[in-house]
Order: structure tokens, then sequence, then C-alpha cells
């Protein structure tokens, strides 16, 4: 048998009279903990009972005095846990520190009623009005406000550990750093709302609306926001890893420097969103909508875009190391100085993209489309680019050493100061291509190549037969 001193039960006594009593129940063996909602134990006189009209006003005229004087000898606190208050009339009152633990308030009118601190753990709020109401710091854990209206409540620091808010309005509401770890907020409207430096860790959000929402530096690791719309919110620093945000609309949200880690935004809708040096480490952006958006610096290690549309997207400086960027669309993209070591992308689209001293080697990209690109000092050592099409594009000092460029198009490209020591340009199309100041260019390789009248050659290299459709083929 397990034994304790007399001086540690001693102070361990101390320190539960030392809790509140809304939260006492975190202290207790685990048996009370599975009852938490009823330590302590309930013992209003109306448990499980109406209050009628006079009484509930008689009651809360000394709990208003109670707040402005707790010596006050005929001032008490209202304790009405678990009693019935189902459409009771409580706008604008007092309810400061109000013991309303597991009290059935079902659409009870509170608009503008202070209810700071209030102990409503458990409490049925489902249709309650609560507009402009004062929740700062209530407890309202595991508390149900299906259909509830809290427009422009104050909520801040409140705790809402596993609350029901589905189809709740929020509407303006400010919540800064309160706690909603597990609530359900499936359906809810927090358009506007404030939710600065929330705890929403493993909440519900499918089909929220988010909209111009703040929830800078909120917690929303493994959130479910599937289908919510958080079109103009603010998400800068926001913690996302493991979300669920597949079908979301993000459209010209700040995500500056969000941690999206291993997120899942498949078919996200991220139209000019700003995601400046954020973290999409594992990320998943199949057929992601990412028209536009900022990705200046953000960390796409490993993420998955295939299918996604990055038109006219800013990646300048962009880590996509290993990521997969199958039938990707970057036309018209930015890609500056991006380091896409070991990415893997078939059939990719680059059209008319700005690639200058873009990172490569060891990438594949395989039936790729470079048309009219810049890759002016592009780095693709020992890069597998078999098929690709760079016709009329800049390659100006190009590293092309090593790499596989077996039946690649460069019709009229610009490849003036480009390396191709010990390159595979089987097949390779260079018709009308500036070849004359290649570096690294030998015989052998121009004679597997194809070349016309127009193919600009370095000099001491002779050229080759034209090409005979056998050798276009790959036929021997």
């Amino acid at each position: 048998m397990k034994r304790f001193s007399i001086p540690t039960v001693f102070v361990g006594m101390i320190i539960l009279i030392g809790l509140p009593a809304s939260w006492a129940w975190a202290a207790g063996s685990s048996a009370s903990t599975a009852t938490s909602l009823a330590v302590p134990l309930c013992k209003s006189s109306y448990k499980q009972k109406p209050v009628p009209a006079k009484t509930l006003q008689t009651l809360l005229r000394s709990h208003e005095r109670w707040v402005e004087y707790r010596g006050n000898p005929e001032a008490k606190r209202m304790e009405l846990c678990q009693a019935d208050l189902s459409r009771a009339g409580l706008a604008g009152a007092n309810l400061e520190r109000v013991d309303l633990e597991g009290t059935v308030l079902r659409q009870a009118k509170l608009p503008k009623a202070n209810l700071a601190q209030a102990s409503l753990a458990g409490a049925d709020l489902t249709n309650a009005v609560l507009e402009d109401s004062n929740l700062s710091g209530a407890d309202l854990r595991r508390a149900r406000l299906t259909g509830a209206n809290l427009s422009r409540a104050i909520g801040d620091e409140a705790a809402l550990f596993d609350a029901i808010l589905v189809g709740a309005k929020l509407r303006e509401a400010s919540f800064e750093r309160a706690q909603l770890e597990g609530a359900d907020l499936t359906s809810a409207d927090l358009t506007d709302g404030n939710f600065v430096e929330a705890y929403f860790y493993g909440a519900t959000l499918k089909g929220a609306v988010l909209v111009n929402a703040d929830l800078t530096g909120a917690d929303l690791r493994r959130t479910v926001l599937t289908n919510a719309n958080l079109h103009r919110a603010n998400l800068q620093g926001a913690l996302l890893d493991h979300a669920q945000l597949e079908g979301a609309r993000l459209i010209e949200a700040d995500m500056e420097s969000a941690y999206l880690d291993e997120a899942n935004l498949r078919d996200a809708n991220l139209k000019e969103a700003i995601l400046r040096g954020a973290d999409l480490r594992y990320a998943s952006l199949h057929g992601a909508d990412l028209h536009d958006a900022d990705l200046e610096g953000a960390n796409l290690e490993q993420a998955a875009l295939v299918k996604a549309d990055l038109h006219s997207a800013k990646l300048p400086m962009a880590i996509l190391y290993h990521a997969v960027l199958d039938e990707a669309d970057f036309l018209d993209a930015n890609l500056t100085r991006a380091v896409l070591i070991g990415a893997k992308g078939l059939r990719t689209n680059f059209m008319n993209g700005d690639l200058s001293e873009l990172y490569a080697p060891k990438s594949s990209f395989q039936h790729a489309q470079f048309n009219r690109a810049t890759l002016e000092s592009a780095n693709f050592v020992g890069a597998d680019l078999r098929g690709s099409n760079f016709s009329h594009s800049n390659m100006t000092h190009a590293n092309l050493q090593d790499t596989n460029l077996q039946d690649a198009t460069f019709v009229s490209g610009n490849l003036s100061g480009a390396r191709l020591d010990s390159a595979d340009l089987s097949r390779a199309n260079f018709a009308g291509a500036m070849l004359s100041s290649v570096i690294g260019l030998t015989q052998t390789q121009l004679n597997v190549a194809c070349v016309d009248d127009k193919t600009k050659l370095p000099p001491g290299l002779s050229r080759p037969a034209p090409c005979s459709s056998a050798k276009k083929q790959g036929q021997p």
C-alpha cells in the first residue's frame, strides 16, 4: 500500500483549499477527473428545477451587491448550478463570478450581460443570446453553445475546452488567448472576429466562416478546417501543423511566417495569399490554387504540389527541396534563386517564368515546359531533363554539366556561356540555338544532337549531318 506522510497530506489539503472551486477538479484523483463537472458538488436548492422570475431577480440583486462588496451581510454570490433557466431574461445583468455550472440556459436572453470569470462549465446555452456580453476569463468547459449568438462578445482568456459551438455566431467577437482545445465550431461564423493567440489545438472548424478574422499567433495545430472560409484572414505566425485545410478558401489570407508543417491543403484556394517565409514542409498542396500567391522564402521541402496552379506566383528564394511537382503550373511564375535540389516534376509547366539563378542540381523534370523562360545562371547539374522544351528560353551561363538532355528541345534558345560538360545531348534539338560560346561541348556530344544551318556553333566544332527521322526518334 502506498503511504503518505502527514506533512504531504497536509500540504495537499492546503493546495486544494487554495484552488478556485471551478478548477479544483484538476487536482483530484482520476475518479474525480472523470466526474469533473460534479466537483464541487452542486448544493443549489434549485438543482434541476426552474427558478421563478421574481426569485431570480431577488437572487440577482443580492449577487450584484456581492460583486460590489463581498462583506455586505445582505449580499450573496448567486449559485444556481444545474438549475433550469431556459429562456430567462438576463439582459445587461451583472453575473460576474456567478456559479452556473451545468445550468440549463437554453434560449436565455443575455445580451450585454457581464459574465466575466463566471463558472459555466457544462452549461447548456443552446440558442442563447449573448450579443455584446462579457465572458472574459469565464469557465465554459464542455458548455453547449450550439446556435448561440455571441456577436461582439468579449471572451478574452475564456476556457472553452471541448465546448460545442456548432453553428454559433461569433461575428466581431473578441476571444484573445481563449482556450478552445477540442472545441466543435462546425459551421460557426467567426467573421471579423479577434482570436489573436487563441488556442484551438485539435478543434473542429469544418465549414466555419472566418472571413477577415484575426488569428495572429493562434495555435491551430491538428484542427479540422475542411471547406472553411478564411478569405483575408490574418494568420501571421499561426501554428497550423497537421491541420486539415482540404478545400479551404484562403483567398488573400495573410499567412506570413505561419507554420503549416504536414498540413493538408489539397484543393485549397490560396489565390493571392501571402505565404512569405511560411513553413510548408511535407505539406499536401495537390490541386491547390496558388495563383498570384506570395511564397517568397517559403519552405516547401518535400511538399506535394501535384497539379497545383502557381500561375504568376512569387517564389524567389523559396525552398522546394525534393518537392513533388508533377503537372504543376508555374506559368509566368518568379522562381529566382529558388532551391529545387532533388525536386521532381513530370510535365511541369515553367513557361515564361523567371528562373534566374535557380538551384536545381539532381532534380528531375522530364517532359517539362521551359519555353521562353529566363534561366540565366540556373544550375541543373546532374539533373534529368529528358524530353523537356527550352525553346526560345534564355539559358545564358546556365550550368548543365552531367545533365540528361535526351530528346530535349532548345529551338532558338540562347545558351551563351552555358556549361555542357558531359551532358547527354542524344537527339536534343538545337535548331537555331545560340551555342557559339558554350563551355565543355565536344564534337562527340554534338554528333548525337540535332542542329540546323541557323545553329551557332562554338569555334573548332564542325556541323554534323542533318538529323534523320530515325535519329530524331532514337532508332538505331
